[in-house]
């Protein structure tokens, strides 16, 4: 009996392996996947190009609650929701402190007009809703950073969240109507947060840890 129950353990995990390689075969034909090996180390502090031509530097967002998202410019689907759930989100009064950053995953198509042209679209304000581009490379190494995957036109749909102190705060599926509500909650506390509140979350999260 335990001849037959190994064997078939054997059978069940080579049979789990032979689907994962399937899963991953297939997501990477759909530029969905990018193996970790071929990823450089991951970035918590980049700077990237703005559709302004301006540089966009994380270390300049200190001090302010930002949201990062991924996107290209020629996605007829996922990313048009993302969009306009931003769009809304962009015009309510009480986000009017907050900075969204759009970041895209096929630098190649999406030039610095391109992302004028797509931000001209979404009516987005130049100095609260930026768009930015970099180098695939370097872009990878930026999701990784958060958590995420990227490939070429192939990302992951989440917002992420920055508090004053550079910190991701929350993740939410910003094609999700229901989550964009949530998203909207928190940005209104982190809005209101003061050095010493982000010092006394700094304190619990190195706590808990």
């Amino acid at each position: 009996m335990p001849y037959f129950l190994a064997l078939a353990v054997m059978l069940a995990m080579a049979y789990g392996g032979w689907k994962w390689w399937q899963v991953t075969q297939f997501e990477l034909a759909r530029g969905q996947a990018i193996p970790p090996s071929l990823t450089g180390p991951q970035l918590t502090e980049f700077e990237l190009t703005e559709r302004s031509g301006k540089p966009f530097r994380t270390t300049d967002m200190k001090g302010k609650v930002w949201v990062a998202t991924y996107f290209f410019t020629t996605c007829p689907g996922n990313c048009i929701r993302l969009n306009q759930n931003i769009q809304r989100l962009q015009n309510l009064p009480e986000l009017k402190d907050v900075t969204w950053v759009n970041i895209t995953c096929d630098p190649d198509t999406d030039t610095l007009e391109a992302l004028r042209k797509y931000a001209e679209r979404w009516e987005a304000d130049p100095e609260r809703w930026l768009f930015c581009r970099g180098d695939l490379d370097y872009t990878q190494r930026v999701a990784k950073g958060m958590n995420l995957y990227l490939a070429r036109k192939g990302h992951q749909d989440y917002a992420i969240v920055m508090d004053k102190a550079g910190k991701i705060r929350g993740e939410f599926d910003a094609t999700s109507k229901h989550d964009c509500d949530r998203l909207q909650s928190l940005l209104i506390q982190l809005q209101n947060e003061e050095p010493h509140d982000l010092a006394a979350k700094g304190a619990e999260i190195k706590k808990s840890s």
